[in-house]
């Protein structure tokens, strides 16, 4: 980290100057004209701290400055400003390093996640001691604009409260605040929005011509790979987030010897890490097999496929980068398939309520079973996918015709 060079020369362009969404406005990243780079600039304590993020990807740029701004904060890297002992970004960094190593690592990452995504963001440099109800109920308030659902907010309020107590048991506030009650939505998210399976259809219909046409969306185009994406998804039961490390070295061909059609014998076995729940393996339905070979030929051309690649979009070694980027690409795919209703909201989450979906209609499957392979539980089953199915989705079953 550095203070700029000659000024005359790293004069930000005022054109490029631009805030990082979600962080105070006072870190921005902008372009000068002796560098090629996008570079930093945050005040604190009394000073600017400016920084080259040495990319010159917009979207990069933007994922690098947060982390500086971390950096910043807590006095990891920058030498000539005192440790901040009692602000929120220190004590909550001084938290999060006590447990590493140390119980669940997947409670660690999580704890971690949320610190950096939402906690730190929002508290930065304040004073531990003076966080008090009023910022409790100014944090549940930015939440709850999201559309963060409440168990989401609760674990970001749990978050919250694990890095006060640290704080309390070190002495250095004397008493936890009282934390807000969450109002409880919970009654009135009863449905997960999903396709039909005439949309999927229709879902690839689009992404083939738009692939065809090279259609860009923000400079990326919307290539075949979308549709092998749907495919797979619709058929594996996977959450977007398991697409962050969903590795071929996690991928086995398995085949079922008492299935009489040998088109469909061939299945896939996945055992990547947990991204949200359990490790269980999945078991995907055999249509996914056929979209996983179709997938790997492709990326062959492009020079990936390797055992140590990533499945999807294995070009984007920043994993929140793909995120970002196959959920803008799919919204636009939705939209111009012309799937929408003012009372849903498809995103790629909606392939797996698809997936879950198709089996409690047409697979007659036992739900215990379904759950385990789904990496989910019966109560979320009933909860939000069943609560979709009608009487008539089911008269197979009700009839005893299946």
């Amino acid at each position: 980290m550095s203070e700029f060079p000659a000024k005359s020369r790293v004069n930000p362009h005022k054109e490029t100057i631009e805030q990082v969404p979600g962080y105070p406005s006072k870190l921005k990243i902008f372009k000068v004209p002796c560098s090629r780079y996008y570079w930093a600039r945050v005040y604190l304590s009394g000073r600017y701290q400016v920084k080259s993020l040495k990319t010159e990807n917009r979207q990069e740029a933007l994922n690098r400055a947060k982390k500086f701004y971390e950096d910043a904060l807590v006095n990891i890297k920058v030498g000539f400003i005192s440790p901040k002992t009692q602000s929120f970004a220190y004590v909550g960094k001084a938290f999060l390093t006590t447990l590493k190593g140390i119980g669940n690592p997947r409670l660690h990452y999580d704890d971690n996640y949320r610190f950096k995504k939402v906690l730190l963001p929002h508290f930065g440099e304040k004073d531990i001691r003076s966080i008090n109800h009023s910022d409790l109920l100014n944090l549940l308030q930015k939440l709850t604009l999201r559309n963060y659902a409440p168990s989401t907010i609760s674990k970001y309020m749990v978050g919250l409260r694990k890095i006060l107590k640290h704080a309390a048991n070190n002495e250095i506030i004397d008493r936890i605040p009282e934390f807000p009650r969450i109002p409880n939505r919970s009654s009135f998210l009863t449905k997960r929005d999903y396709f039909e399976r005439s949309e999927i259809k229709l879902l690839i219909e689009t992404v083939e011509k738009l692939s065809i046409k090279n259609v860009l969306v923000r400079g990326i185009p919307v290539s075949i790979e979308f549709k092998y994406l749907i495919q797979f998804m619709v058929n594996s039961f996977l959450r977007p987030s398991d697409l962050r490390v969903l590795k071929h070295i996690h991928v086995h061909t398995l085949e079922n010897a008492n299935q009489p059609n040998e088109n469909y014998r061939k299945f896939l076995l996945l055992k990547h890490p947990a991204t949200k729940t359990t490790d269980h393996d999945v078991v995907t339905m055999p249509e996914a097999h056929a979209a996983y070979i179709h997938l790997v030929d492709f990326h062959k051309t492009l020079g990936y496929g390797k055992q140590d690649d990533y499945v999807f979009f294995p070009q984007y070694k920043n994993r929140n980068t793909m995120i970002g980027t196959l959920g803008r690409i799919f919204r636009f795919i939705v939209k111009t398939a012309g799937i929408s209703s003012e009372t849903e909201q498809h995103t790629v989450y909606s392939l797996r309520h698809s997936a879950i979906m198709f089996r409690l209609q047409m697979g007659n499957v036992d739900v215990l079973k379904l759950d385990r392979n789904d990496r989910t539980s019966v109560q979320m089953i009933e909860r939000f996918y069943a609560s979709r199915l009608t009487n008539i989705m089911a008269i197979n079953v009700i009839h005893g015709t299946n």
